[in-house]
């Protein structure tokens, strides 16, 4: 009897389209820091936060999810000259940040209403899950986020009837050879944007990796890391036709 493969699907900017959210989000947040100083004309104005935004994650041990109020800090510097390096390193001096002290609750509630504005599905999403279904494949959420909260945008975007369920989990080497093994004997597929956090632990873990790339990229993630998957696709829906396809002569053999 044919064994079905296990797909693993990560959610922010794989199913739904967060990255595009968060720019909204932080293009308010940089409009707001203009307004307490001279306006800055720029050519890239989110290629400027983001280069504030990942000179943070670098030095900052919670990464990515280091506390906004820092991003407002180091735009705040890098409007007085300072480079994203050194803007970062100074957030936690409160001389340099004196100016935006008194605003700067208000632009972080500002921001963190602009994130709750949920975001869309990816093209691709729908079919992808559709065709996994029709071809009796089990596509788990597996989210680094709240479990909660992503079972409630699964429902609000309309999938929850096609994936199996959300789990919640910190992605490491050692929950991927958990997920790997839980699932035995089926073959895992783990489906995701990033290759340092979906990817790699993945395919160390023992399943193979599928990357999907958004279009964000971060500054410390190597080149060649983004051609390291043991398949990429530019949709969710041909990373889906890939597995059904890798998989098609195995499963004909079992049969």
């Amino acid at each position: 009897m044919a064994i079905a493969p296990v797909i693993l699907a990560d959610a922010d900017n794989t199913l739904w389209d967060t990255d595009s959210v968060f720019a909204q989000a932080q293009l308010g947040l940089l409009a707001d820091v203009d307004r307490l100083f001279d306006p800055q004309d720029r050519v890239d104005p989110l290629g400027h936060i983001r280069a504030y935004d990942q000179a943070l994650a670098k030095i900052d041990h919670r990464h990515l999810r280091y506390p906004p109020h820092l991003l407002v800090r180091a735009l705040a510097l890098g409007n007085r000259g300072h480079g994203p390096g050194e803007a970062a390193r100074l957030t936690g001096s409160e001389r340099t940040i004196a100016n935006v002290a008194g605003a700067e609750e208000a632009i972080v509630e500002r921001y963190f209403e602009a994130l709750g504005r949920g975001p869309e599905l990816l093209n691709g999403v729908v079919d992808g899950l559709v065709a996994a279904r029709d071809a009796g494949f089990d596509v788990w959420i597996l989210t680094e986020g709240s479990a909660d909260r992503q079972r409630a945008r699964a429902a609000t975007l309309g999938i929850t009837h096609l994936v199996k369920g959300v789990s919640e989990c910190t992605k490491s080497i050692e929950q991927f050879d958990r997920q790997r093994r839980r699932f035995a004997p089926a073959p895992v597929f783990v489906i995701g944007d990033q290759p340092d956090r979906d990817i790699l632990p993945a395919q160390t873990g023992g399943c193979t990796g599928v990357l999907v790339p958004s279009g964000f990229r971060p500054g410390w993630i190597g080149a060649a890391a983004w051609d390291a998957a043991d398949y990429v696709a530019d949709r969710f829906d041909r990373a889906i036709d890939w597995i059904i396809a890798t998989t098609a002569p195995s499963r004909a053999a079992a049969e």
